[in-house]
């Protein structure tokens, strides 16, 4: 393992649950290049705390019952940095997310709003109630 600095590109995806129950406000997935290829960490949660929101990286549960993270940075410059990411992606996710209705919200209001027929439909029926047409 070399100590050699690796400023390789990272690529940080977030996903924003619309209407978060509980503590956990999102998910997040990450693309890190690295001497030997791409690595990808996905299942990384966003997580609503008491001090605001963090990241949860994906956990494991050992033989007595502790956590333990699967992929974790190895420095504070580090979780500081892919915490800065993470959670910039987030709020850029979700204020596109509520930029565009959501498909929950098309079915909601599109309930609401009385059908209308196609036009072929309405000269389909006319000519049913006036035969001499």
């Amino acid at each position: 393992m070399s100590n050699q600095e690796n400023t390789g590109k990272l690529e940080v995806r977030a996903y924003p649950i619309a209407e978060p129950k509980g503590n956990i406000l999102g998910s997040a997935a990450i693309a890190v290049d690295t001497p030997i290829g791409v690595l990808a960490v996905r299942d990384i949660r966003i997580i609503n705390g008491q001090n605001g929101p963090f990241i949860s990286m994906p956990q494991t549960k050992d033989r007595e019952g502790n956590y333990k993270d699967l992929v974790f940075p190895t420095t504070k410059e580090g979780r500081d940095q892919l915490n800065t990411a993470i959670l910039e992606a987030y709020v850029a996710a979700k204020e596109k997310a509520q930029e565009k209705p959501s498909v929950k919200d098309q079915i909601r209001e599109g309930a609401k709003k009385p059908q209308e027929k196609p036009a072929q439909d309405k000269e389909k029926a006319a000519k049913k109630a006036d035969p001499d047409r």
